[in-house]
């Protein structure tokens, strides 16, 4: 069977709801009095911004099909944030308190919109947030979420907003360019109160033989510091799940994630990919989606859900139980 015969095939044996493809609508939050331009300042400690009693942020109220959350998008890494950024945090968490927060941080220029669509496209929790490096991946005039024709902004009373234009955003750039100084970077600071959670790396896989399995990929971060949670199982889903502690990153004597995953799928109906650190991580993040390959929620599974876990450390001596 040919790739494409194959590719469609398995499209077709798995419901489509478990994807969702259409546009993605992203309402902006309207500005509340406890998020001010005082607020700000006393963030940033920049008394040259306004004190303005109004202040609107880059966090919206999002619609991907049936699905509904609030999302935000600020400057951080993922564990510490800028001034704006929490008070984009303290934004989204005045609509779902108590909420846990989903933090995906987006790294890699090259594919940085892609990963928020497929987010954006997947997200089953409440309150998401992109942290990006630096403005220049981030700025809202001429990133990728003001003219793409997946997304679609409306402002705070509900009107649908204009994509900007090639033109538009070349203009931006040349302004930028013809700054003679940029912005001290803003300090990062850590988010008050509970940390964030990671959010779920989730991929859709088909085997050449046939068979469709979910993959989920957890940073390590440090030497395997990062412990998973038990909730991640839930992630992937099936009777048996693999788990496997990945000690390089991809391509490091021809080490392939796809490969393995091909290889683990005979046994197994999930596989999770737990990465020694984040070069690991973020090297088989990248693989798998210059592959195509379909991101996905987590499953819906029954309450007496319990499945057959199979560790595989990176030093076969050790021994795990993740049940």
């Amino acid at each position: 069977m040919g790739d494409a015969k194959r590719r469609r095939q398995q499209c077709s044996e798995w419901p489509r709801s478990e994807s969702h493809r259409d546009v993605v609508d992203l309402h902006i939050l309207p500005p509340v009095a406890e998020i001010d331009g005082e607020f700000i300042r006393r963030l940033t400690g920049n008394d040259d911004i306004p004190s303005a009693q109004e202040v609107i942020l880059r966090a919206f109220r999002a619609v991907a099909g049936e699905r509904t959350f609030h999302a935000g998008f600020c400057l951080g890494d993922g564990q510490v944030f800028s001034p704006i950024g929490i008070a984009v945090i303290e934004r989204l968490m005045m609509e779902t308190p108590g909420a846990a927060l989903h933090v995906v941080p987006i790294v890699d220029e090259d594919i940085a919109w892609d990963i928020v669509l497929r987010h954006l496209r997947t997200f089953a929790g409440k309150v998401l947030l992109f942290a990006f490096p630096d403005s220049d991946i981030y700025d809202a005039g001429t990133a990728e979420i003001s003219y793409s024709p997946d997304i679609r902004q409306f402002d705070d009373e509900g009107r649908l907003l204009r994509r900007s234009t090639a033109a538009q955003r070349h203009r931006i750039r040349e302004r930028k360019a013809a700054m003679l100084g940029r912005p001290s970077p803003p300090r990062f600071l850590p988010v008050p109160g509970q940390p964030p959670e990671d959010a779920p790396w989730i991929f859709r896989i088909g085997t050449p033989a046939g068979k469709v399995i979910r993959a989920a990929v957890w940073n390590g971060r440090r030497n395997y510091a990062h412990e998973m949670p038990d909730r991640i199982l839930h992630f992937v889903g099936g009777d048996r799940i693999a788990v496997v502690q990945v000690d390089s990153p991809v391509g490091v004597d021809r080490r392939s994630s796809l490969d393995l995953t091909h290889h683990l799928a005979a046994d197994f109906d999930g596989v999770i990919h737990w990465a020694r650190d984040t070069a690991t991580f973020r090297s088989i993040l990248g693989s798998f989606i210059r592959l195509d390959l379909e991101s996905v929620p987590p499953p819906e599974l029954p309450e007496d859900w319990d499945p057959e876990v199979t560790f595989f450390p990176a030093n076969p001596s050790g021994e795990k139980d993740l049940r």
